[in-house]
């Protein structure tokens, strides 16, 4: 292998012939100007890339290279600044078609006493790295709107479009450490649609599922902007308030007990269903130390709700100091 700096090195430099192969055989296109900025030479990749013979741009400006004189003025700007260019990416001109983007990276010439005589250009064809980048952005952002859906579908009841139990406390555990910074109170409601089975066996599933919907989007118009409600698992429901204390979540769930027994499931064109709801509340602090005790504790009370008559809303346990009396 023969070095740069050796005799023989510096000998195929010095031979015309083999220097102007080296240049065609360059894949980036390279320029030389004189002081002017006009073309001295034109080789490499040049031709290829702009479209212009070099008969077109011999001894004319350099500037016709560049698609804008912004592009134009900015490479010479930073030229006389720093003396070289390294990458800059600007719009060229191509002669038949549109402006491709290409990184231009130059340094001046002078001579011995320090006077500019012109510089060298490299140019590299930058619209293939650029579209293959834009390809690889659609292709993130694809893939990234697939994983948000997959990871939406894994987190959500497809019937009623709420979050599934875990996912809801997940949800739910993060709120409350939120809260527990300022000492919030956080709320939890637990329903049981009523004597569901036998609105099942009466008209069917896909009816079940009708009413299953319908106590969801009454859940969702009473539940604010930062409430998290959640299928507990099939006919259960569960909702958590941040920054509710027993009463407030007590008043919830009376809201969405009323509203309850005032929807009508239509079947058919004549029959409509009318269906109630029990619900046990809880909160932290004032029943609770843990989210994991609140929702026990709400659980117990829905108990106590389905043991004492349904349709009602159990906040204390009076009613089982009421039974165990």
């Amino acid at each position: 292998m023969t070095l740069a700096g050796t005799p023989d090195f510096i000998a195929l430099l010095s031979d015309a012939d083999s220097l102007q192969l080296m240049l065609f055989a360059c894949p980036d296109g390279v320029i030389a100007t004189d002081r002017a900025d006009d073309v001295l030479l034109y080789t490499g990749s040049s031709e290829l890339m702009f479209g212009f013979s070099p008969i077109e741009v011999m001894r004319q400006s350099v500037r016709r290279l560049f698609a804008t004189p912004d592009g134009y003025g900015h490479f010479r700007s930073q030229l006389e600044r720093d003396s070289r260019v390294v990458n800059l990416e600007v719009l060229a001109a191509r002669k038949d078609g549109p402006p491709f983007i290409a990184a231009f990276s130059a340094a001046l010439i002078r001579d011995r006493y320090g006077s500019e005589t012109g510089s060298v250009i490299y140019i590299r064809d930058h619209s293939k790295m650029r579209a293959i980048e834009s390809a690889l952005r659609d292709n993130n952002r694809r893939l990234n709107d697939l994983v948000r859906t997959l990871n939406h579908v894994a987190q959500h009841d497809q019937l009623t479009g709420m979050l599934y139990r875990g996912s809801a406390i997940e949800a739910a555990e993060a709120a409350l450490l939120a809260s527990g910074l300022n000492g919030a109170p956080f709320g939890v409601a637990l329903f049981d649609l009523d004597h569901f089975k036998s609105v099942n066996d009466s008209y069917g599933h896909l009816v079940g599922d009708e009413v299953l919907a319908s106590l969801a989007d009454v859940l969702k118009s009473a539940a604010r902007q930062d409430d998290i409600i959640g299928r507990f698992g099939g006919e259960e429901f569960i909702s958590f308030l941040p920054d509710a204390d027993l009463e407030s979540v007590a008043a919830f769930a009376e809201r969405v007990r009323v509203a309850i027994g005032d929807a009508r499931v239509q079947v058919g064109n004549e029959v409509h269903i009318n269906v109630t709801i029990s619900a046990g509340v809880a909160a932290v602090p004032t029943c609770a130390d843990s989210l994991q005790e609140a929702i026990r504790v709400a659980d117990d009370r829905l108990l106590l709700a389905k043991r004492h008559g349904r349709n009602m809303v159990v906040a204390d346990d009076a009613l089982q100091e009421k039974s165990a009396a």
